[in-house]
C-alpha cells in the first residue's frame, strides 16, 4: 500500500499516468494471484487431466519380451548406481510456493488393503507408515530427507520468493482413512477425476499443509494409465478456500516390472516396497513444486523426475538377494532398509542418496 500512494503522488500531474500505473498494479497483482492460486486441474470427458505430473515407469519393463505380459524384474543384477554428474536440464525456480512445513500425511487407503496374496495386507501397510514416518525423521547417518531440506550447504534449498525453503520431505503425524471400493469412485477403475472426489470426500475444510495420498490395492486400475503410463503422480485442487495437495500411488504386483527393479524387496514384499519408491519421489516433489509452477525444467519434469530409477553407490545386498540403500528409523525404535530413487540437490543439480557426507 505504500509503494502503490507513492506511485499515485508521482503522477499526480497526469492523469493518464495514474490510469496507466493503476493497469500495470492490477496486472502485477493478478500474475502473483495466479501464482499462489493458480487454476485448478481441468478434467476431459473420460475424466483425466494433463495438469499433474507423473513418474514414469521402471526401465525394467523395456528389458521383458513383448510376449511375457511384463514379467517380474530381475534380480540378477544390482540396480543401476547412476551418474554423479550434473543432470544435462537442471530445474530452476519459476516463482511459485513451497511447503516450508508439511503439517501431516494423509492416507487413503482404497481398495481390499486385507487380502491374502502377500501383498495387500496390514503387514504392507505398515512398510509404508513406517517409511512415511522414516522420512519425517532427522537420521544423520543416513539422511535421505536432508537431500531436498537443506541438510548440508552444499547441496542448497528449495526457496521461494520472499526466503522461505522447504524443511521437511514428510511428516511424523499419519491420518489414515480406509475405503471399500465403490462404484462412486469408479469401483476398480479409478480416474483422475474420482481420485479429486476421494481425496475431497475425506479433507474436510482441507489443510493446505498436508499432503494426501491415495493408495490404491493390486485390484485397481487408474483409467489415465498407472502400469502403462506412470508409477504414480501428484498434483493440487481446491477444497473451499483452500489448496490441497494430493497425489496417487497404486500397488504395482500384477505388472510388477512397470514399478520395481527387482522382484524381491528387503521387507519381503516387492511392490510395496517399490511404492515406498515411488511415494518418496512424489513427496519429495511435492514439498517444492506444490502447485506446480515453482521449481521444475524447461520440459516440465521436477527435481526426482531427474533422477529417477538410479540408485546410488551404497548399495547392500540383503540375506534374500534384494538391494537396498537406505535404512530409515521406525517410530516403535527399530529401522527398516528400503531401496530409494536418488533426490536431486538444488544447488549443485546433482543427485545424491544421502546428504550426510553427500553420498551420491
Amino acid at each position: 500500500m505504500i509503494t502503490f500512494l507513492a506511485g499515485i503522488q508521482t503522477f499526480t500531474k497526469s492523469p493518464i499516468s495514474i490510469v496507466l500505473f493503476l493497469l500495470l498494479f492490477t496486472t502485477s497483482a493478478h500474475a502473483e494471484e495466479r501464482l499462489l492460486r493458480p487454476q485448478d486441474p481441468v478434467h476431459n470427458i473420460d475424466g483425466n487431466t494433463h495438469q499433474k505430473i507423473e513418474h514414469r515407469m521402471s526401465p525394467e519393463i523395456y528389458n521383458q519380451s513383448p510376449f511375457s505380459g511384463h514379467a517380474p524384474g530381475s534380480i540378477a543384477k544390482a540396480p543401476p548406481s547412476g551418474s554423479k554428474a550434473t543432470v544435462s536440464s537442471p530445474v530452476s525456480y519459476n516463482g511459485g510456493p513451497v511447503m516450508p512445513s508439511v503439517s501431516k500425511i494423509v492416507l487413503l487407503w482404497y481398495g481390499n488393503w486385507n487380502q491374502s496374496n502377500g501383498t495387500d495386507t496390514p503387514a504392507g501397510q505398515q512398510i509404508i507408515r513406517d517409511a512415511i514416518w522414516g522420512l519425517s525423521v532427522s537420521n544423520s547417518i543416513n539422511n535421505y530427507s536432508g537431500i531436498t531440506t537443506g541438510y548440508s550447504s552444499s547441496l542448497g534449498n528449495y526457496s521461494q520468493t520472499g526466503g522461505a525453503s522447504v524443511t521437511q520431505a514428510s511428516a511424523s503425524a499419519i491420518v489414515e482413512f480406509t475405503q471399500a471400493t465403490s462404484n462412486t469412485y469408479g469401483g476398480k477403475t479409478l480416474s483422475d477425476s474420482s481420485i479429486y472426489s476421494l481425496v475431497k470426500a475425506y479433507a474436510g475444510t482441507g489443510d493446505p499443509n498436508a499432503i494426501y495420498l491415495v493408495l490404491s490395492s493390486s485390484d485397481i486400475s487408474e483409467s489415465s494409465g498407472f502400469l502403462t503410463r506412470y508409477c504414480g503422480w501428484h498434483t493440487f485442487g481446491s477444497v473451499g478456500n483452500n489448496k490441497i495437495k494430493y497425489g496417487f500411488i497404486g500397488n504395482p504386483n500384477r505388472s510388477l516390472s512397470a514399478c520395481a527393479v527387482q522382484n524381491t524387496s528387503p521387507n519381503g514384499n516387492a511392490a510395496v516396497d517399490a511404492m515406498v519408491s515411488v511415494i518418496a519421489h512424489e513427496l519429495v516433489e511435492t514439498v517444492n513444486d506444490p502447485l506446480l509452477n515453482a521449481w521444475y525444467n524447461s520440459s516440465g519434469s521436477e527435481s526426482s523426475d531427474l533422477c529417477a530409477w538410479t540408485y546410488g553407490s551404497q548399495l547392500h545386498q540383503a540375506s534374500n538377494g534384494s538391494y537396498w540403500n537406505m535404512s530409515l528409523p521406525t517410530a516403535n525404535g527399530a529401522s527398516r532398509n528400503y531401496l530409494m530413487q536418488r533426490q536431486l540437490a538444488s544447488k549443485d543439480s546433482k543427485c545424491y542418496i544421502n546428504a550426510t557426507g553427500s553420498v551420491q
